[in-house]
C-alpha cells in the first residue's frame, strides 16, 4: 500500500462496502419494522376478538344466572302460595262472615298469582265460580299438594344450577 492510487481505491472500496451494509441494514430495518408492525396488528386483533369473546361469554353466563334465579325466584313463590293456600283452606272458619271473606280473599289472591294453568281446579272454584268450595275440596286440595311437592322438588333439584324451564 506504498501507493497512494492503490490506498485511494482501498479507501473508496471500503466507502461503497459500507454504504452498501448500511443500504442493506436500512432495508432490512424497514423490512423488520413492517414485519413487526403487521405482527401487532394482528396480535391486536387476535386480543380483540378474544376480549369479545369473552365479554359475550361473561353476558350469556350473567344472562343464565339470571334467569335462573328468576326462575328459583318464581319457583319459591309459587311455593310460598300453594303451602299458604293449603294452610288456609285447613282452617275454615265456621259462621263469621268477616272471616269467611277474608278466607276466601286470601285464597284467591294466591289463586290468581299461580295462576289458571298451575291450578285450574281452585281458579274454577275462586275466580270463575263454577263450582262450590264444599264440592270439590278434595280435587283442589289435592291439585295444590301435587304442585308444592313439584315445586319442591324442582327447588331441591341435586344437580341444580340449570333452567328447568317452568316459567
Amino acid at each position: 500500500m506504498a501507493s497512494p492510487a492503490v490506498g485511494n481505491l482501498v479507501q473508496i472500496f471500503l466507502a461503497i462496502v459500507t454504504v452498501g451494509g448500511l443500504w442493506v441494514a436500512l432495508a432490512n430495518g424497514k423490512k423488520d419494522r413492517t414485519t413487526a408492525m403487521s405482527l401487532a396488528v394482528g396480535d391486536r386483533r387476535a386480543a380483540d376478538e378474544r376480549a369479545d369473546s369473552d365479554r359475550r361469554e361473561a353476558t350469556a353466563a350473567i344472562e343464565d344466572e339470571r334467569a335462573f334465579l328468576r326462575e328459583q325466584a318464581q319457583l319459591q313463590m309459587q311455593l310460598d302460595h300453594a303451602l299458604k293456600i293449603v294452610q288456609t283452606a285447613e282452617n275454615f272458619p265456621q259462621g263469621d262472615f268477616n272471616m269467611i271473606k277474608h278466607w276466601g280473599l286470601s285464597i284467591r289472591a294466591s289463586v290468581i298469582v299461580l295462576g289458571k294453568d298451575l291450578v285450574p281446579h281452585a281458579w274454577s272454584v275462586f275466580i270463575d265460580h263454577e263450582h262450590r268450595w264444599e264440592d270439590i275440596k278434595e280435587g283442589v286440595l289435592q291439585e295444590i299438594n301435587d304442585l308444592a311437592i313439584r315445586t319442591a322438588r324442582t327447588l331441591n333439584c341435586p344437580s341444580c344450577y340449570h333452567v328447568h324451564g317452568t316459567i
